[in-house]
């Protein structure tokens, strides 16, 4: 049941697959930031048969593409700003196309010239692995971001959901995603 379950989560939210340019615990490490803190990356279900060390290269290898994204969209670069047409990397063509179009939902572009600076508070990425026959195929990455934006917009953002990835050429790409995003504290 929770092979169909995350397969059918997987399905759920898609672009295309063009290349355009396990169950254990908590695991900690990751992303270093300059503006903030380092990821927490935790390895949550695992489908199919692939041990506990394996699980953890494959969440780390994840984690690694969403805070590209998480990095890109919301947390470096020079503020304010109002360029984030490179807020996308590690995504496929037609899910980078997507996400552009809800650029003040997946980056900071709403706000990003009316802020000083990005800090992040708390980053956390869970990865959920599809591994048949005990090789990764396709995972999910449950985000949980927390920003202090300072400048003309004094506020804590919360952006989480999930980000849907398959292994493409060998590199873990993103083609599909479940963001949300709200005002925390202003």
């Amino acid at each position: 049941m929770l092979a169909l379950t995350l397969v059918v989560g997987l399905s759920s939210c898609t672009g295309d697959d063009d290349d355009g340019s396990g169950g254990t615990g908590p695991e900690t490490g990751g992303s270093d930031t300059a503006s903030g803190i380092e990821t927490r990356v935790e390895v949550g279900a695992v489908a199919g048969k692939l041990p506990k060390g394996p699980a953890r290269d494959v969440a780390a290898d994840v984690a690694r593409v969403v805070d590209g994204w998480l990095d890109a969209a919301y947390v470096d670069g020079d503020y304010p700003r109002s360029d984030f047409g490179d807020a996308f990397p590690g995504f496929t063509k037609d899910a980078a196309a997507l996400a552009s179009k809800q650029a003040g939902l997946m980056s900071n572009k709403a706000v990003g010239d009316q802020v000083d600076s990005v800090t992040a508070t708390r980053r956390v990425v869970r990865v959920d692995v599809l591994a048949p026959k005990g090789k990764a195929a396709a995972a999910t990455a449950h985000v949980n971001l927390v920003i202090e934006l300072t400048g003309d917009q004094e506020r804590t953002d919360q952006v989480r959901g999930r980000v849907l990835l398959t292994r493409t050429k060998g590199d873990w790409k993103v083609f599909g995603f479940d963001v949300e995003r709200g005002e925390v504290r202003g």
